[in-house]
């Protein structure tokens, strides 16, 4: 096989590494818009104290506040720590969801808490997986330049 088959070989899965990077590049952008947008609609946000109780009683200070939507992944982590902390804090006199009566007043509460701790559980997945879809779609532009220069090379020795 030639230097010019070879060249037009990997200048071709160059090209395809261009357009696979940017289906992923747009695919990450989307998927964020979609989060942040999701978020609006159910008005997610905090305006709390920049603090939060863990399960074991240690309070952690946030290093900034939270003002209006929830629209990162680490404000979403925040908040649904937060939330979890607060549910699970024995001092706030919730018992674990499992362990409650089903005519418990408090159960509904726990419901909800549980409810939004998976939203914004599910929003920094969101997020996460939106920022290794750029990861990913950046290293594919990248090989796909490098591809396509080594092919174009290659093409010209001959």
């Amino acid at each position: 096989m030639s230097n010019r088959n070879i060249g037009t070989i990997i200048l071709l899965l160059g090209l395809v590494c261009l357009v696979i990077g940017g289906i992923f590049i747009w695919q990450s952008i989307d998927v964020k818009s979609n989060v942040v947008t999701q978020m609006k609609i159910m008005n997610e946000s905090y305006g709390g104290q920049p603090e939060y109780l863990t399960i074991d009683g240690e309070i952690i200070e946030y290093p900034k506040q939270i003002d209006g939507i929830i629209d990162t992944q680490w404000e979403a982590k925040y908040v649904a720590d937060t939330l979890m902390a607060h549910r699970l804090n024995p001092d706030e006199g919730y018992p674990p969801f499992t362990e409650m009566e089903r005519d418990d007043p408090a159960r509904a509460t726990v419901i909800q808490g549980i409810t939004m701790e998976t939203a914004l559980t599910l929003a920094q997945v969101g997020f996460g997986i939106s920022t290794m879809a750029l990861g990913i779609g950046v290293f594919m532009l990248i090989a796909g330049v490098a591809f396509g220069g080594t092919g174009l090379v290659l093409r010209r020795k001959e």
